[in-house]
């Protein structure tokens, strides 16, 4: 199977030019996917259309941007445009909820409903995306015979919707309606569960999954031999722990207790306690922190189970652009993009 992979970063740890620059590298090592995920960083449309006019050939997308701050037809507009300036480059849409504190103490909102939510917003943008107009009447958003100025994408094109699922709601719900599933921390047991609930969304809705996509965030230690680096990874693993959207992927793990003592913690906003509650096992389940042997392995069967991997590097503050770029080529080489370095 031919390898693909994907990239990303959290745009709030570097400067734009710093940005383009590894999108451009993470061009030319063949990786397919450049995403930009949003929280408290820059504004993910307006770099995907400095990103665009930087590079020439590499898949940009979302990875992802919430559907609580931007209404379905904002979202469409966006997603218009971006394809516009990349020459039909813009893949995926990916869309979710956003972290809960993300959500709630940046943006002040509940997160009130959002798999009926995810569902309006994918069918909505779809059609603006699709038809030359739209009507839709749910309980969230309603549309009355609208249209984009620009009209829909030309016919043959496409701009795949991949909603992000960590719970066996959302993951349905993906089946049902997207064309794609972003997750985090995939284990085989997740990857098992998650294939079957997306093939029960599919039979309900009468979809063929013939093109449909799962993707993973996978988050990556720049150097297992390094206390920094190390430390680096056990406070990102903490900060998904704080959200109880990643505990059921911790129950399959067998490590439920081990996550919810990491939130107690983390809770009491005492980080550098809750990171270090991380034991060596929840790195080697929910990241790749091993050798250069057990990182190819992992990434290895993440390909051949038809997976895309998105990379996600986990920088020291004492090296936060050099171990971006060190990740990305690191990752190349497991996957098997390229040699060695």
């Amino acid at each position: 199977m031919r390898p693909t992979l994907g990239i990303m970063l959290h745009t709030g740890d570097m400067g734009y030019p710093d940005i383009v620059q590894f999108a451009q590298r993470a061009e030319a090592a063949g990786y397919e996917h450049f995403l930009l995920t949003e929280e408290s960083g820059k504004e993910a449309f307006s770099l995907l259309a400095a990103l665009s006019a930087g590079t020439q050939q590499i898949r940009l997308g979302t990875g992802i941007v919430s559907f609580f701050t931007r209404t379905p037809t904002l979202l469409a507009m966006a997603a218009r445009s971006i394809w516009e300036l990349s020459s039909g480059r813009f893949s995926p849409l990916g869309i979710g909820t956003g972290g809960i504190g993300f959500m709630t103490r940046g943006h002040g909102m509940t997160l009130d409903r959002p798999v009926g939510r995810a569902r309006e917003t994918v069918e909505i943008v779809r059609g603006l995306l699709t038809e030359p107009r739209t009507s839709y009447h749910g309980k969230w958003f309603q549309v009355d015979d609208f249209r984009l100025r620009e009209g829909p994408l030309p016919a043959g094109a496409s701009v795949p919707i991949w909603l992000a699922a960590l719970g066996p709601q959302m993951a349905a719900m993906s089946g049902r309606v997207a064309d794609g599933m972003i997750s985090n921390w995939l284990i085989p047991e997740s990857l098992t569960e998650y294939r079957e609930l997306i093939q029960s969304g599919a039979v309900s809705s009468g979809r063929s999954l013939s093109e449909f996509r799962i993707a993973s965030l996978t988050m990556v230690c720049v150097d297992p031999g390094d206390e920094e680096a190390v430390s680096a990874a056990r406070r990102a693993v903490a900060f998904y722990c704080a959200s109880t959207h990643y505990h059921h992927i911790a129950e399959l793990a067998g490590l439920g207790d081990q996550a919810r003592r990491v939130q107690s913690v983390w809770q009491g906003r005492d980080f550098d306690a809750a990171a270090s509650m991380v034991t060596d096992e929840m790195l080697s389940r929910f990241t790749l922190a091993g050798s250069a042997q057990e990182n190819t392995a992992r990434l290895q069967w993440m390909i051949s189970e038809g997976v895309l991997p998105i990379i996600y590097p986990l920088p020291r503050r004492s090296g936060m652009v050099a171990d971006h770029f060190s990740v990305l080529e690191q990752a190349a080489v497991w996957a098997g993009l390229r040699g060695s370095i």
